[in-house]
């Protein structure tokens, strides 16, 4: 973190990107309650693709739905069918072995056929020969239940009295309720989109403080089925709340629901029709079963986590092989904290990538990949190895745009260095050599290096004296027209002007652009400014001003070439043996009489016939050198 504050510091992007994740972390899931709603939507749709992408398998085995399917109503007559004939499917499901029945018909009205009373009796037998439970339902707008409890319910902890409770609900007549082994409620709670998620295993009956509870019906088939005589209940408002029945413990989570798995298993089915035909099934035996009917527009179907729709009896039959397996989809302890700790640690390595790498932006980003797809990872990780939810897809998405967002202050950042190298370069090189370094790594470019350069030195001869004469006007109009010929003839061969000397002008080749032939660039360049003076000596004299000579030489070497100097002004130069080279070769030029002086160096690199002039003792140099003319 303090690497990445000190880059902050040190580039005014980096500010801005600092302040995007901070306001980013604010909005986060559980940052703000205007976001709440909308993130916690979100998230139960991430978690739908877990269960899409990589479906959990459960053992079906000891389940099975009892169908009153379309072929049973095509047999037997529409729904709703006689007491009497409801009544022989229980006995039949009885006597094929199952250990528990579950009817998830609501009979809370007496038999209107021609049996009337005598099929509710009947109905009332065959539940009192079964492992039977009925089915009930709590309702805001109904009267209370009026119901004996057929569990007991032994709590720990906290007061269930205290917990929301429905005032009243939609029961089974009196004289089956009495017969049957275990009462369980079914009650939907979809969510705002429609889809069935989770499903309450305890509910409330009753007002406030005077509240009952009663199982749903899911499980007091598991209690039945278990010959279990009640459930205790450890009620702290904690996440490891449970709820015990027989030998099975069920956690109940920090919202008292379980999520549905919602397992490719297949349910198994056994039609009605046969059962009623055959008198039993061996398909059922030990098995727990659940009659209900399976017709379209008679039940309904529900939407569940992976898209599919369901039968309501299929969903409690999944449950109940979720509660046997002891397998159950919770989210991760403290999730909201590790979905905020993940983009708030992502953020911290972005803000680090982005300013570190700001001026390698191809690394910064492919560097940056990983660290928004880590919290897609963490979550899937989570899934796949502990059924463990948690939103990994809320921090990625925030990452991805902080990230974004931090790229494009980054690309704001390098447009407007790109923008002040050209400003401070466009004196010194020629616009293509600007454009290029503008479009590149201009800063690997521009950083100091030992590098082979060529350097040419062109001087005006004579100038001291002839300024003396001229007066400061006419001799600012004398160095300028020198000026231009120089810099046209040094941009025309890629040359950078490494600085102007009054009268004499520095160029080098082979930085910041690599060139190959750079001795020859700056002998060619020399010559070609020798012959525009002499031919723009005419355009002088027409003007009452005096022509000029120019000298030059050039040599090559090893130099270190970049920015140097300090924060108050810095600039981009050359130094080294070649840049001394040229300026005492430069004093030789006087003596000899000579335009053009060439070193050893340049001479060595160079395609251009030259011609040796000897050796000379040069101010400054250990050892003689030789120089060389254009031939």
């Amino acid at each position: 973190m303090r690497a990445a504050s000190k880059a902050a510091r040190g580039l005014p992007g980096a500010r801005g990107l600092a302040v995007l994740f901070a306001l980013l972390a604010i909005i986060l899931p559980g940052g703000h309650a205007v976001f709440d709603d909308l993130s916690g939507r979100l998230r139960e749709k991430t978690f739908d693709s877990y269960q899409s992408v990589s479906p959990r398998d459960l053992d079906m085995s000891r389940m099975a739905v009892v169908a009153i399917d379309e072929v049973s109503l095509a047999r037997f007559g529409r729904w709703p069918w006689p007491r009497e004939r409801v009544a022989a499917l229980v006995d039949a499901v009885t006597r094929s072995g199952a250990s528990a029945v579950g009817l998830d018909v609501f009979f809370s009205e007496p038999d209107d056929g021609p049996g009337g009373a005598q099929g509710d009796a009947s109905l009332a037998g065959a539940l009192a020969r079964a492992p039977s439970v009925l089915a009930m339902s709590l309702d805001p707008d109904a009267g209370p239940l009026g119901l004996e409890e057929k569990a007991g319910w032994t709590v720990v902890g906290l007061d269930p009295g205290s917990a929301e409770a429905v005032p009243g609900g939609i029961a089974p007549l009196p004289m089956l309720a009495d017969a049957v082994a275990g009462l369980g409620i079914v009650r939907v709670l979809p969510d705002r989109d429609g889809v069935i998620r989770k499903v309450p295993l305890i509910w409330a009956e009753g007002q406030e403080g005077q509240s009952r509870l009663w199982p749903a019906l899911s499980m007091e088939m598991l209690r039945v089925a278990q010959d279990a005589p009640g459930y205790t209940l450890r009620l702290e408002g904690l996440p490891t709340d449970a709820v015990r029945v027989g030998g099975l413990t069920v956690p109940l989570g920090e919202d008292g629901r379980i999520r549905i798995i919602d397992t490719p298993a297949a349910v198994p089915h056994v039609s009605a029709a046969s059962l009623l035909e055959e008198g039993q099934a061996d398909g059922l035996d030990g098995r727990i079963a659940l009659i209900a009917v399976d017709a379209a527009g008679i039940d309904q179907y529900h939407l569940t986590a992976r898209g599919g729709h369901r039968l309501g009896a299929d969903i409690h039959a999944i449950l109940m092989a979720q509660m046997l397996e002891g397998r159950y989809l919770f989210e991760a302890p403290h999730a909201r904290a590790i979905e905020r700790g993940m983009f708030l640690g992502g953020s911290a390595m972005l803000l680090l990538i982005l300013s570190v790498l700001a001026r390698r932006p191809l690394l910064a980003g492919l560097l940056s990949v990983p660290v928004i797809l880590a919290p897609l990872a963490i979550g899937a990780f989570a899934y796949a190895s502990r059924d463990m939810l948690l939103d990994g897809v809320q921090p990625a998405a925030g990452l991805l745009v902080a990230g974004a967002a931090g790229g494009y202050m980054l690309y704001r950042e390098a447009e407007r260095r790109r923008s002040m190298l050209q400003k401070q370069f466009s004196q010194f090189l020629s616009p293509e050599v600007v454009k290029h370094l503008a479009a590149t790594d201009a800063v690997a470019a521009l950083r100091v290096e030992d590098r082979e350069i060529s350097a040419m030195l062109v001087d005006v001869r004579g100038f001291t004296a002839m300024s003396s004469s001229l007066g400061s006007d006419k001799t600012v109009t004398v160095v300028n027209h020198f000026l231009e010929i120089a810099n046209r003839e040094i941009f025309a061969r890629g040359g950078t002007i490494d600085k102007y000397m009054g009268d004499a002008v520095l160029a080098i080749w082979n930085a910041p652009l690599e060139v190959a032939d750079h001795a020859d660039r700056a002998i060619d360049c020399a010559r070609a400014i020798i012959s525009a003076v002499s031919s723009g000596n005419a355009q002088l004299q027409a003007s009452g001003l005096p022509g000029i000579d120019v000298v030059a030489t050039v040599e090559s070497g090893v130099c270190s070439v970049g920015n140097m100097g300090t924060e108050q002004r810095i600039d981009y130069t050359a130094i080294g043996p070649a840049i001394n080279m040229v300026a005492r070769l430069e004093v030789e030029t006087k003596k000899r009489g000579e335009p053009v002086l060439i070193g050893p160096g340049a001479a060595a690199r160079t395609r251009f016939a030259l011609e040796p002039l000897g050796e000379v003792h040069l101010r400054g140099m250990e050892a003689p050198c030789t120089v060389f003319r254009p031939a």
